[in-house]
Parts: structure tokens; C-alpha cells; sequence
């Protein structure tokens, strides 16, 4: 297994130079990791998608709803989060051209192209479906965070208006 990257969002003012966001926690894991060392930064846009750690977090509470619960014995994760993507974002109606049969298909059938805001609901649907199933499963702590920043960002935004 291998460590997360650690990420941290970085300002970029009118000449280009750039400062943390966020500069005490990031001086402090670079001094105790990296102090004295050369090492490599990339940027890139922030992201609005859903991360790999995230992505693993789900996949965790999936694996041990199933472990859990009598009804999904047997299923598989993947099967899982599909009908999970179904229960929280439904299905589009598509009419096949050939036939005239109309199909359902997922309306987000990925869970890689969520939002971090709709990563959030899909992991609140696990926890509250699970909960529904009698499996009662733990948020991981990435999701915490994320739910926990995206109140403060909304609560700033009300009170800016």
C-alpha cells in the first residue's frame, strides 16, 4: 500500500509568486519530511472531483455493508455501488434507436466523475442506507472534513449575501 500525496492549496497573486493557503500545517510536514531536500511540486487547477482516498473510503463501507448484511451477501462491490448510484442520482430513459425499446441507464454511472459535493451524498446514501439495512457503518474521516468545509463555505456564502 502505498502513502497519499499530500495536497495543499496554494495561491497564485498577479507576479505569479506563490504562498500556501493553509502555510502552518504545510511548513510543518515539509520541515519534518523534506527539511534540507530537493524535491518536486506540480500544480494543477483545484479540484473539483471526488479524490482516490475518497474513492477508497467508499469502497470500504461498501465492502463491510456487505460483509455485514444478509441481503447483499453474495453481491459484489461493483454491483453494489450501482444500484447505490441508482438510488441517489436515478436513471435516464433512452430510446433505442433500432427497437424503440426504451432503456435506463444511470444518470452518473461513474462515480470517478462526481463533484466532491456529490461524493459527499453518495457516502451520506451508503451510511444511510446501510443504516436502513440495521448495518451500522462508521464515516470515514476524509468525508467528515469534506461535509464539515462545504457547511463552513455554504454558511459563508448565506452570510455574504
Amino acid at each position: 500500500m502505498t502513502a497519499d500525496i499530500p495536497e495543499w492549496e496554494i495561491l497564485v497573486d498577479d507576479t505569479g509568486r506563490v504562498s500556501f493557503a493553509h502555510p502552518r500545517p504545510a511548513h510543518a510536514y515539509l520541515r519534518a519530511k523534506f527539511a534540507g531536500q530537493c524535491i518536486v511540486a506540480q500544480f494543477y487547477e483545484h479540484r473539483a472531483k471526488r479524490s482516490n482516498r475518497q474513492n477508497r473510503a467508499a469502497h470500504a463501507l461498501i465492502s463491510e455493508w456487505i460483509a455485514q448484511s444478509e441481503s447483499l451477501r453474495g453481491q459484489t462491490i461493483e454491483a453494489v455501488k450501482q444500484w447505490l448510484l441508482s438510488r441517489v442520482f436515478g436513471w435516464h430513459e433512452v430510446v433505442d434507436c433500432e427497437t424503440g425499446e426504451v432503456v435506463k441507464v444511470l444518470a452518473e454511472p461513474h462515480t470517478s466523475k462526481l463533484s466532491v459535493a456529490q461524493f459527499c451524498e453518495f457516502i451520506e446514501a451508503i451510511l444511510e442506507l446501510a443504516a436502513g439495512d440495521g448495518i451500522a457503518l462508521m464515516a470515514p474521516d476524509e468525508y467528515r472534513r469534506a461535509k464539515e468545509a462545504a457547511a463552513k463555505k455554504a454558511a459563508r456564502k448565506a452570510s455574504a449575501a
